[in-house]
Order: structure tokens, then sequence, then C-alpha cells
């Protein structure tokens, strides 16, 4: 790194701050604004503002491990997430925009009769993702960016000084308490005003940071012989890890674990929740939130994988050596290796950009459930609107030492991801099932809740370890004394099963038999369609709006194909597949047009607008 390196940080960092001053006094205008920016957003910085939290700086390091260990195949543990995300643009981002809550954890007020189980699920929710979850994602970011730091940098991990409960602080913890300190300053001036606008400043200075990478790379490993070939004599390189989908020939571990990656873990995502919802209730109205987590689900699965993936793939050309946990070292050692001066500069910033990116949404969306959910309805009531948005800068500052705790006591990035899928994993069925089934209450809802943080905590343990080893060796899915071997997916289906059973088993027992006054108001409101509300609709004699189901359902059929043909045909083009990849980029063409013209056609927007009202 050299003097205009740094340079080109340290304007980058002076913009995200200016940015947030600029925000500052109408995010003060009350708790709406400053949690919600107003319900102003458009789909544009709504959709990028997504797209640049999930891009944070651990998912290049996740992705290029995971490419590199097992094939490109393995991508699907996030891909398949595109199948929930499109059926939350056609049947979940309108109902969200509809509901007017503040917050996902809040939506459960406006559904379930008001009462203790009402309250305490509320109150769990939002401390168990407020807390727990929000400060594990935040502290795996952080730790990418300390290996990233002292990659690139080379900065070592010798102690400056040292902090109570945190131990030593090193040279990479340093820079990274620097920009902490930057992320939180327009963070806690600006409110989601400051993440949102922030976000489409990193977004696109990490996209350009990243395809520069990818495509210095790429030209470099295709010299001589060629890319196949020079990928061919790396050390570490198998042909399968060029495979886009694993072998079938055999049902193993990694083809079970394709089928739960494309049959339940995309699950929790289509209903949505935390940041996701947020975007979509910041946005004008219904319309500009579906087409906001449209245009995120291009820029997720289309734009965004293949510079991350060309890098992790070619990575074993360079650095055959990194295993296990150092894996996650490749990324920052390609940009060490490749990037000249300037543009090293450019891809530290670019690199930071999502690192900051995903910290201000976390620590905003957590101290959105603190406060929103936690500290107005149950200790501080009725108090003026500048109270709670100090309470909320308040409540930032103890996320963050939270949230820096953790970290440093975290080893592998990929570890919590793992951890937190199979959480999710858990509650998907719950979660879609209160949106389109009127019987769905508290109890039940609680009950899944309370089943999937028990489960994936005792899956994690050693015990069950041994367990689920044995398990898979006995049905034939992994050979006896397999080294480290990966149970998220077994984990992912004892628990979805398990906290199905459960919550199912409380619906029958405690539902309600008649649509109840509340469910009523409930379906009023929202106008809900499909057979689940069919007793609500007669009891209510208000009809549902009409045809939006159906369009929802053939909308996003339609958009599977045109994404994920497109997204592979990407895929194919870059590692020579020529025929596959044109046939599959005519594909997306024409299954792209027929989705805008069924999109447009007789006006979903307008018909259910019109019946709304």
């Amino acid at each position: 790194m050299t003097v205009y390196d740094w340079l080109v940080v340290a304007i980058y960092l002076v913009i995200s701050v200016a940015v947030g001053l600029y925000f500052t006094r109408r995010a003060r205008s009350s708790k709406e604004d400053y949690l919600l920016a107003g319900r102003s957003l458009g789909w544009f910085v709504a959709g990028t503002s997504i797209v640049a939290t999930t891009f944070s700086s651990d998912t290049p390091l996740f992705v290029s491990r995971i490419t590199r260990e097992t094939g490109i195949f393995e991508n699907w543990w996030w891909w398949s997430g595109a199948i929930g995300q499109l059926a939350a643009v056609f049947f979940f981002a309108r109902l969200w925009r509809r509901s007017e809550v503040t917050t996902d954890v809040e939506f459960v007020t406006k559904r379930y009769e008001p009462g203790f189980p009402t309250s305490a699920l509320r109150l769990v929710r939002a401390s168990f993702d407020g807390i727990f979850v929000n400060s594990m994602i935040v502290a795996s970011v952080t730790l990418g960016m300390v290996k990233i730091l002292s990659t690139i940098l080379e900065l070592d991990d010798h102690s400056l000084f040292t902090l109570p409960l945190i131990g030593g602080i090193s040279g990479p913890v340093l820079v990274l308490v620097i920009l902490s300190t930057f992320t939180l300053l327009y963070t806690t001036m600006a409110g989601l005003y400051g993440v949102v606008y922030t976000d489409v400043l990193q977004f696109v200075l990490a996209m350009i940071g990243c395809i520069v990478l990818a495509v210095v790379v790429y030209i470099d490993g295709s010299k001589g012989p060629g890319l196949l070939a020079n990928l061919a004599a790396a050390p570490g390189f198998k042909p399968e890890l060029l495979r886009f989908f694993p072998h079938f020939e055999t049902f193993d571990l990694k083809s079970f674990a394709f089928f739960v990656y494309i049959g339940i873990i995309w699950w929790f995502s289509a209903p949505s929740g935390g940041f996701y919802v947020q975007r979509m209730l910041s946005t004008r109205n219904e319309s500009e939130a579906a087409k906001s987590f449209l245009w995120y689900n291009f820029c997720q699965y289309v734009l965004r994988p293949w510079p991350w993936i060309i890098v992790g793939m070619l990575s074993l050309i360079y650095f055959p050596d990194l295993t296990g946990s150092d894996a996650e070292r490749a990324y920052p050692a390609m940009v060490a290796r490749f990037l000249p001066l300037g543009l090293k500069g450019m891809m530290v910033a670019a690199l930071m950009a999502a690192y900051m990116s995903t910290v201000s949404t976390h620590l905003h969306l957590g101290v959105s459930y603190l406060i929103n959910d936690v500290y107005e309805p149950y200790l501080v009531r009725n108090r003026s609107q500048k109270h709670y948005v100090f309470a909320s800068q308040i409540a930032m500052l103890g996320l963050t030492v939270v949230a820096g705790v953790i970290c440093f006591n975290l080893e592998s990035i990929t570890g919590v991801y793992r951890f937190l899928g199979v959480y999710w994993a858990g509650l998907g069925t719950i979660l879609i099932a209160r949106w389109y089934w009127w019987r769905v209450n508290a109890w039940a809802e609680l009950t899944g809740l309370g089943a999937s943080i028990f489960f994936v905590l005792a899956l994690h343990t050693r015990i069950a370890d041994a367990w689920l080893t044995g398990l898979c060796t006995a049905m034939g899915l992994m050979q006896p004394g397999a080294d480290n071997p990966d149970l998220m997916t077994p984990r992912v289906v004892i628990t979805l099963v398990v906290v199905t059973v459960a919550w199912l088993s409380v619906v029958l027992l405690t539902g309600h038999r008649a649509p109840s006054a509340k469910t009523i108001e409930f379906y009023r409101k929202l106008r809900v369609s499909g057979s689940g509300w069919a007793a609500v609709a007669r009891a209510s004699g208000i009809e549902p709006v009409r045809g939006e189901f159906g369009r929802s359902l053939i909308s996003w059929l339609i958009s599977m194909i045109w994404l994920f043909s497109l997204m592979i045909g990407i895929g194919k083009l870059v590692f020579h597949e020529w025929t596959a990849g044109l046939i599959l980029l005519a594909v997306s063409l024409v299954s792209g047009e027929y989705l805008r013209r069924h999109m447009s056609r007789g006006g979903l927007s307008e018909v259910i607008e019109r019946d709304l009202k």
C-alpha cells in the first residue's frame, strides 16, 4: 500500500461520513424517519442497499473457500436462496409493505391476539435476533475484515496494547476500530437514511473492485496453455471442482446436501425477515417494494457470484497450500498478488465499504428491534420521538461492544454461516404458514422459535456430531472414518422436521375453530389470498385481492427460469462450456421478456391497488 492507495481509502471514508452528516437533521425528526427513512425510498436505493448489506467483507472469503475446497456446485448453499427470495418478490413484498409495521418482529402484534404468548414471542424474537444473531453477523464480517487487512496490508497479529474483555489489540484490529468508528458515526447520526445512501456508494465501489480483480486474475490465469490447462496443473485442483451440480450417480452427503439446499434451505428466505423486510417497509409503496427485491435478486445472483468464484477457483493455481480456515485468506492473498498500486487502494476501500455496509445495517437493525419491540412498548412508554431516537443511538453503542467481544471468540466465518443456516431453516415453515393459514397462532410460533433455538444449539455439540456422523455413515451418505464431515444438512433436516411437528401440534391443540375479531381485522387490512384464508373471507364478507395469488405463482416460476438460466449461462461461458452457455443465455432472454410482459399484462399492481380501495 502506497500513499496513493491510502489516499483512495481516506477519500472514501470522508465521503461516507459526509453522507451521514447530510441526512442527520431529517433522520432525527421522528422514530419512523430514523428507523425507516420516513418510508420514502425508491426501488433502486432500497434494492441496492439490500445487496450491499449481503455483500460483506467476509462473503468473498467464504465463497472463494467453498469453491476451491468443494467446487462450484457448493455455491448452491446460497444460490438456493434465490428460490425463496424470488417468491418474496411476488408473494410477500407487497404484503409486508401493506402491513405498515416498523419491524418484522412487530408483525406478530398485528397478526396474533394480544396477550402473554404474543408479547413473549415479540420479546424473545427481538432480543435473540436483535442482540445475538445480529452480533454474530457483525462479528463474522469483522473476523473476515481482520483476515483481509492482515493479508493485504501485511499486518501481523502482534498486540499493540490490551483492553478488558477483549484482550490484545493488534494492527488489523486497530484499523477495524477506526473503520467501526466511522461506521458508527454516520449510522448513529443519520439512521437508515445514512445506511441506505452510503450503501449505494459502497456497493458500486465494491463491485468495481471485485470485477477488476476477477478480470486481472482471469487474464493472467489464461496465459500459456490456457485457463483450463493451468487449472488442471494446479496441485489442489480436481475436475469435479468445475461441476455446477454434484455427481448423482451415487447418493452421498454432497448430493444429499444439494437436494436439501434447493428443497429446504430457501424456505426461510421466502417470507424474509430482518433487514430485507426493513428495506421493503421503507419504500414508498407496494410496487416499489416488489421492484426493489427483484433488483436485489438480479444483483445478488447474476452480477455478484462470478467475480468471487473466478478468483476463488484460480487461487488454486497461485496458493494451492491454503487449507481449512486458512483457505479464507485466499481471496485477500489474490488481491495482494495481482492488483497494482492505486488499484490495490481501491480494492481495500471496496472491501472496507462492504464491511461498513453490513455492519451499519445490522447495528441499525438490532437497534430497531431493541427500541421498537422492547424498549418503547414494554419499558419506557409515551415519550417524545427525540427520546426514542436518542435511545436508539445509545443502544447502537452497546451493540457495537457486544459484537466486538463475540468477534474475539470466533475462529471460522463459514462456521457462523452454517450455524445460522440451521437456525433459519428450522423457522421456515412457520414463517410461511402464518401468512397463508389463519389458524396459526402466537403459541405455535413461540413453540417453533423455542424448538429451533434449542435444536440448533443441541445439534452443535460433540455428542451430536458423533451421533450424526454415525447416522450418515449408516445411511451410506459418507465413508467410515471421514475427516471433518460437513454435517450442516443433516442438522437442517432434523431441525426442520422437529420444529414443524412441534408448531403444527400446538396449532391443532390451541388454534381457534372460528376466526377471531383480531384475525378478521388482520385480513381486512392485508386481504391475503389463498385457500388458507377462505374461512375468514366467508366470516368477514370481504373478498381477497383478485388474481394476486395466481399471478404471483406464475411470475415466480418464470422468474426462476430467467434468473437461473442467466446465472448458470454466464458461468458456463466463463469456464469455456460455450454451447451450454449460449443455450442458457437464450433461454434467459426469452423467459425474461415473457416475465416482463406477464408482470405488465393486466396491470397486476393496478388490480391490487383498485381492490384494496
